[in-house]
Protein backbone atom coordinates (compact mmCIF):
# COMPACT_ATOMS: atom_id res chain seq x y z
CA UNK A 1 0.00 0.00 0.00
CA UNK A 2 1.19 3.58 -0.45
CA UNK A 3 2.06 5.54 2.07
CA UNK A 4 -0.14 8.79 2.91
CA UNK A 5 2.30 11.46 2.70
CA UNK A 6 2.58 14.41 5.21
CA UNK A 7 4.55 17.37 5.33
CA UNK A 8 5.59 18.70 8.49
CA UNK A 9 6.65 22.30 7.63
CA UNK A 10 8.73 23.66 10.82
CA UNK A 11 8.93 27.49 10.58
CA UNK A 12 12.71 28.72 11.00
CA UNK A 13 13.68 29.83 14.19
CA UNK A 14 10.70 28.58 15.30
CA UNK A 15 10.70 27.87 19.73
CA UNK A 16 11.47 24.52 20.38
CA UNK A 17 8.13 23.35 22.32
CA UNK A 18 6.27 23.53 18.96
CA UNK A 19 8.97 22.00 16.43
CA UNK A 20 8.27 18.64 15.16
CA UNK A 21 10.95 16.63 14.66
CA UNK A 22 11.33 12.83 13.12
CA UNK A 23 11.65 11.31 16.42
CA UNK A 24 8.17 12.78 17.48
CA UNK A 25 6.69 11.42 14.44
CA UNK A 26 8.07 8.03 14.86
CA UNK A 27 6.51 7.95 18.56
CA UNK A 28 3.21 9.13 17.58
CA UNK A 29 2.98 6.32 14.96
CA UNK A 30 4.21 4.06 17.76
CA UNK A 31 1.02 4.65 19.64
CA UNK A 32 -1.79 5.44 16.99
CA UNK A 33 -4.50 3.36 15.97
CA UNK A 34 -3.53 0.06 13.86
CA UNK A 35 -5.98 0.48 10.57
CA UNK A 36 -4.66 3.48 9.60
CA UNK A 37 -2.99 3.52 6.43
CA UNK A 38 0.99 3.27 6.60
CA UNK A 39 2.61 7.27 7.12
CA UNK A 40 5.53 8.83 5.40
CA UNK A 41 6.32 12.27 7.23
CA UNK A 42 8.28 14.30 5.04
CA UNK A 43 10.22 17.22 6.64
CA UNK A 44 11.05 20.65 5.29
CA UNK A 45 11.32 23.94 6.15
CA UNK A 46 8.40 26.70 5.55
CA UNK A 47 11.30 28.94 3.10
CA UNK A 48 12.35 25.41 1.83
CA UNK A 49 12.12 26.35 -2.49
CA UNK A 50 11.37 22.99 -3.18
CA UNK A 51 8.05 23.14 -1.47
CA UNK A 52 5.67 24.05 -5.02
CA UNK A 53 7.32 20.42 -5.88
CA UNK A 54 6.94 18.38 -2.55
CA UNK A 55 3.29 19.87 -1.62
CA UNK A 56 1.38 18.54 -4.27
CA UNK A 57 2.62 14.56 -3.46
CA UNK A 58 1.12 14.93 0.00
CA UNK A 59 -1.87 14.31 1.23
CA UNK A 60 -1.58 16.29 4.88
CA UNK A 61 0.77 19.01 6.11
CA UNK A 62 1.16 20.29 9.52
CA UNK A 63 2.94 23.73 10.61
CA UNK A 64 1.63 26.93 12.25
CA UNK A 65 2.37 29.52 8.51
CA UNK A 66 1.11 27.90 5.45
CA UNK A 67 2.57 28.11 1.95
CA UNK A 68 -0.62 30.04 0.89
CA UNK A 69 -0.08 31.03 -2.71
CA UNK A 70 1.46 26.91 -3.42
CA UNK A 71 -1.65 25.68 -1.57
CA UNK A 72 -4.02 27.88 -3.62
CA UNK A 73 -2.92 26.83 -7.16
CA UNK A 74 -1.92 22.95 -5.87
CA UNK A 75 -3.74 20.39 -7.75
CA UNK A 76 -2.46 17.82 -6.15
CA UNK A 77 -3.99 15.55 -3.71
CA UNK A 78 -3.68 18.05 -0.41
CA UNK A 79 -6.77 16.92 1.64
CA UNK A 80 -5.46 18.24 5.23
CA UNK A 81 -3.89 21.24 6.67
CA UNK A 82 -3.23 20.65 10.59
CA UNK A 83 -2.06 24.08 12.35
CA UNK A 84 -0.25 23.47 15.34
CA UNK A 85 -2.29 26.63 16.91
CA UNK A 86 -5.74 27.37 17.63
CA UNK A 87 -5.51 30.45 16.40
CA UNK A 88 -6.11 31.75 12.89
CA UNK A 89 -5.90 35.21 12.46
CA UNK A 90 -2.32 34.70 10.82
CA UNK A 91 -4.05 33.47 7.62
CA UNK A 92 -6.38 35.76 7.34
CA UNK A 93 -8.60 36.21 4.67
CA UNK A 94 -9.23 32.42 4.04
CA UNK A 95 -9.43 33.15 0.20
CA UNK A 96 -6.58 30.81 -1.17
CA UNK A 97 -7.95 28.17 0.84
CA UNK A 98 -9.50 25.51 -2.12
CA UNK A 99 -12.98 23.57 -0.70
CA UNK A 100 -11.70 20.69 -1.11
CA UNK A 101 -9.05 20.99 1.49
CA UNK A 102 -9.71 21.12 5.26
CA UNK A 103 -8.30 23.52 7.20
CA UNK A 104 -7.40 22.47 11.10
CA UNK A 105 -6.87 24.04 13.86
CA UNK A 106 -5.58 22.60 17.06
CA UNK A 107 -8.43 23.71 19.38
CA UNK A 108 -8.35 21.63 22.40
CA UNK A 109 -5.49 20.56 23.15
CA UNK A 110 -4.58 23.58 25.29
CA UNK A 111 -7.05 22.70 27.60
CA UNK A 112 -5.59 20.89 30.81
CA UNK A 113 -2.87 23.17 30.56
CA UNK A 114 -5.19 26.31 30.94
CA UNK A 115 -7.21 24.87 33.30
CA UNK A 116 -4.54 24.62 35.69
CA UNK A 117 -3.13 28.35 34.88
CA UNK A 118 -7.05 29.66 35.25
CA UNK A 119 -6.92 28.20 38.95
CA UNK A 120 -3.68 29.91 39.90
CA UNK A 121 -5.18 33.58 38.23
CA UNK A 122 -8.48 33.84 39.80
CA UNK A 123 -6.53 32.70 42.77
CA UNK A 124 -4.06 35.62 42.36
CA UNK A 125 -6.64 38.27 41.42
CA UNK A 126 -8.83 37.61 44.30
CA UNK A 127 -5.55 37.58 46.78
CA UNK A 128 -4.63 41.01 45.43
CA UNK A 129 -1.68 40.06 44.03
CA UNK A 130 -1.37 42.39 41.32
CA UNK A 131 -2.15 45.01 44.00
CA UNK A 132 1.07 43.47 46.18
CA UNK A 133 3.91 43.12 43.09
CA UNK A 134 2.79 46.66 41.99
CA UNK A 135 3.54 48.01 45.97
CA UNK A 136 6.48 45.43 45.85
CA UNK A 137 7.93 47.77 43.04
CA UNK A 138 7.49 50.67 44.48
CA UNK A 139 8.37 50.11 47.87
CA UNK A 140 5.47 50.20 49.61
CA UNK A 141 4.25 48.03 52.49
CA UNK A 142 0.16 47.99 51.25
CA UNK A 143 -1.90 45.54 52.75
CA UNK A 144 -5.46 44.13 51.06
CA UNK A 145 -7.53 41.74 52.33
CA UNK A 146 -9.66 39.12 50.65
CA UNK A 147 -12.05 36.48 51.62
CA UNK A 148 -12.90 33.06 50.61
CA UNK A 149 -13.29 32.91 46.60
CA UNK A 150 -15.66 30.14 47.23
CA UNK A 151 -19.17 31.74 45.91
CA UNK A 152 -17.39 34.76 43.42
CA UNK A 153 -18.79 34.85 40.00
CA UNK A 154 -16.70 34.49 36.51
CA UNK A 155 -17.95 35.55 33.56
CA UNK A 156 -16.08 34.02 30.51
CA UNK A 157 -16.45 35.33 27.18
CA UNK A 158 -16.05 32.41 25.15
CA UNK A 159 -17.30 28.73 25.54
CA UNK A 160 -14.93 26.74 23.50
CA UNK A 161 -11.86 24.72 24.64
CA UNK A 162 -10.22 27.52 26.25
CA UNK A 163 -13.61 28.97 28.08
CA UNK A 164 -14.65 25.55 29.04
CA UNK A 165 -11.08 25.24 30.55
CA UNK A 166 -11.76 28.30 32.77
CA UNK A 167 -15.05 26.82 33.56
CA UNK A 168 -13.73 23.99 34.71
CA UNK A 169 -10.91 25.86 36.86
CA UNK A 170 -13.62 28.04 38.98
CA UNK A 171 -15.45 24.90 39.24
CA UNK A 172 -12.72 23.75 41.39
CA UNK A 173 -12.44 27.06 43.41
CA UNK A 174 -16.83 27.17 43.81
CA UNK A 175 -16.87 30.00 41.38
CA UNK A 176 -20.00 30.23 39.63
CA UNK A 177 -19.53 30.34 36.19
CA UNK A 178 -20.84 32.70 33.22
CA UNK A 179 -20.46 31.97 30.00
CA UNK A 180 -20.94 34.18 26.90
CA UNK A 181 -21.12 33.06 23.32
CA UNK A 182 -23.05 34.31 19.86
CA UNK A 183 -26.16 32.73 20.86
CA UNK A 184 -26.96 31.42 24.30
CA UNK A 185 -27.18 27.53 24.91
CA UNK A 186 -26.13 25.25 27.34
CA UNK A 187 -22.69 23.78 27.78
CA UNK A 188 -21.28 21.56 29.68
CA UNK A 189 -19.46 23.23 33.16
CA UNK A 190 -21.40 26.28 33.05
CA UNK A 191 -24.26 27.66 35.40
CA UNK A 192 -25.64 29.85 32.74
CA UNK A 193 -24.57 30.64 29.15
CA UNK A 194 -25.87 34.05 27.64
CA UNK A 195 -25.68 35.57 24.27
CA UNK A 196 -23.53 38.56 23.51
CA UNK A 197 -26.10 40.88 23.51
CA UNK A 198 -26.89 39.94 27.24
CA UNK A 199 -23.75 40.10 28.23
CA UNK A 200 -23.33 43.39 29.33
CA UNK A 201 -25.79 42.82 32.32
CA UNK A 202 -23.60 40.26 34.31
CA UNK A 203 -20.44 42.22 33.22
CA UNK A 204 -21.84 45.06 36.18
CA UNK A 205 -22.43 42.15 38.35
CA UNK A 206 -19.12 39.60 38.15
CA UNK A 207 -15.95 39.75 40.53
CA UNK A 208 -13.76 38.33 37.32
CA UNK A 209 -14.02 38.62 33.49
CA UNK A 210 -12.22 36.48 31.29
CA UNK A 211 -11.70 36.78 27.74
CA UNK A 212 -10.94 33.39 25.94
CA UNK A 213 -12.09 34.30 22.19
CA UNK A 214 -10.43 34.25 19.16
CA UNK A 215 -9.56 37.06 17.42
CA UNK A 216 -12.10 38.05 14.56
CA UNK A 217 -13.51 40.89 13.12
CA UNK A 218 -16.22 40.66 15.45
CA UNK A 219 -14.34 40.25 18.44
CA UNK A 220 -11.54 42.84 18.09
CA UNK A 221 -11.49 45.95 20.51
CA UNK A 222 -14.10 44.05 22.72
CA UNK A 223 -12.31 45.31 25.92
CA UNK A 224 -12.81 48.81 25.39
CA UNK A 225 -13.28 51.86 27.59
CA UNK A 226 -16.90 50.91 27.69
CA UNK A 227 -16.32 47.76 28.75
CA UNK A 228 -14.30 48.62 31.58
CA UNK A 229 -16.49 51.26 32.71
CA UNK A 230 -19.50 48.34 32.36
CA UNK A 231 -17.24 46.39 34.58
CA UNK A 232 -18.40 45.69 38.86
CA UNK A 233 -16.52 48.46 40.30
CA UNK A 234 -13.41 46.26 42.16
CA UNK A 235 -13.45 43.34 39.53
CA UNK A 236 -11.04 41.95 38.08
CA UNK A 237 -9.82 40.92 34.64
CA UNK A 238 -7.88 38.05 32.09
CA UNK A 239 -7.22 37.85 28.96
CA UNK A 240 -6.30 34.42 27.54
CA UNK A 241 -7.69 34.80 23.93
CA UNK A 242 -5.50 36.90 21.52
CA UNK A 243 -4.15 41.00 22.80
CA UNK A 244 -6.57 42.48 19.53
CA UNK A 245 -9.37 41.65 21.82
CA UNK A 246 -8.45 44.67 24.23
CA UNK A 247 -7.76 47.87 23.55
CA UNK A 248 -4.89 48.13 25.65
CA UNK A 249 -4.63 51.62 26.03
CA UNK A 250 -8.17 51.44 27.62
CA UNK A 251 -6.90 48.58 29.96
CA UNK A 252 -4.48 50.79 31.22
CA UNK A 253 -6.43 54.14 32.07
CA UNK A 254 -8.88 51.60 33.63
CA UNK A 255 -5.72 50.34 35.92
CA UNK A 256 -4.57 53.57 36.50
CA UNK A 257 -7.60 54.81 37.81
CA UNK A 258 -8.60 51.81 39.80
CA UNK A 259 -11.34 51.33 38.47
CA UNK A 260 -10.37 47.64 38.41
CA UNK A 261 -8.99 45.51 41.41
CA UNK A 262 -6.31 44.12 39.06
CA UNK A 263 -5.50 42.22 35.59
CA UNK A 264 -3.91 39.48 34.48
CA UNK A 265 -2.71 38.91 30.47
CA UNK A 266 -0.89 36.57 28.61
CA UNK A 267 -1.14 38.22 25.37
CA UNK A 268 -0.70 41.28 24.30
CA UNK A 269 -0.56 42.90 20.75
CA UNK A 270 1.96 43.12 19.30
CA UNK A 271 4.24 40.33 21.33
CA UNK A 272 5.92 41.69 22.60
CA UNK A 273 4.50 44.79 23.58
CA UNK A 274 7.70 47.75 22.16
CA UNK A 275 10.36 48.41 25.45
CA UNK A 276 7.83 51.66 25.77
CA UNK A 277 4.83 50.46 26.00
CA UNK A 278 2.77 51.95 28.82
CA UNK A 279 1.67 48.22 29.91
CA UNK A 280 4.92 47.55 31.65
CA UNK A 281 4.67 49.64 34.12
CA UNK A 282 0.79 49.93 34.81
CA UNK A 283 -0.12 49.65 38.14
CA UNK A 284 -2.26 46.05 39.22
CA UNK A 285 -1.27 44.36 35.98
CA UNK A 286 0.43 41.03 35.34
CA UNK A 287 1.62 40.26 32.01
CA UNK A 288 2.96 36.68 31.00
CA UNK A 289 4.47 36.11 27.62
CA UNK A 290 1.77 33.83 25.85
CA UNK A 291 3.16 30.54 27.93
CA UNK A 292 -0.50 29.78 29.38
CA UNK A 293 -1.72 27.05 27.64
CA UNK A 294 1.49 25.78 26.48
CA UNK A 295 3.09 22.54 27.98
CA UNK A 296 6.52 21.43 26.81
CA UNK A 297 5.66 18.00 27.82
CA UNK A 298 2.84 17.47 25.74
CA UNK A 299 2.32 20.14 23.10
CA UNK A 300 3.50 18.45 19.72
CA UNK A 301 2.24 14.65 20.87
CA UNK A 302 -0.91 16.50 21.22
CA UNK A 303 -0.52 18.14 17.88
CA UNK A 304 0.92 15.40 15.97
CA UNK A 305 -1.99 12.71 18.24
CA UNK A 306 -4.69 15.11 16.56
CA UNK A 307 -3.56 15.13 13.30
CA UNK A 308 -3.69 11.43 13.12
CA UNK A 309 -6.98 11.48 14.19
CA UNK A 310 -8.04 14.08 11.59
CA UNK A 311 -6.19 11.90 8.59
CA UNK A 312 -8.78 9.09 10.09
CA UNK A 313 -11.74 10.89 9.92
CA UNK A 314 -11.42 12.16 6.61
CA UNK A 315 -10.29 8.93 5.49
CA UNK A 316 -13.47 7.78 6.62
CA UNK A 317 -15.50 10.15 5.50
CA UNK A 318 -16.51 11.69 8.81
CA UNK A 319 -16.26 15.54 9.25
CA UNK A 320 -13.51 16.79 11.58
CA UNK A 321 -14.65 18.50 14.42
CA UNK A 322 -12.06 21.19 14.70
CA UNK A 323 -12.48 22.24 11.56
CA UNK A 324 -12.44 26.24 10.56
CA UNK A 325 -14.81 27.71 8.87
CA UNK A 326 -13.64 29.86 6.00
CA UNK A 327 -16.65 31.86 5.80
CA UNK A 328 -15.74 33.66 9.31
CA UNK A 329 -13.71 36.47 9.17
CA UNK A 330 -10.71 35.95 11.12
Amino acid sequence: MTPTRILVCNYPDQQPIFTIREADTRAALSVAPAHLPPMEFVFRAYTDPALPQILPTCEAMVGWQVPREIVRESPGKLRLIQLTGAGVEHLAPLDWLPPHITLANASGIHAAKLEDWAVMTLLMLHAHMPHFVTAQRAHRWSKRYSSAIAGKTVLIYGTGGLGQAVARAAGRLAVRTIGVRRSPAPVTGFDLVVGLGDAGLHLATADFVVLTLPLTDETRSLGDAGFFARMKPDAAFANFGRGGLVVEADLVQALTTNALSGAMIDVTSPEPPATNSPLWDTPRLVITPHISCDDPATYVPDVLALLLKNIDLLLSGQAVPNRVNPGLAY
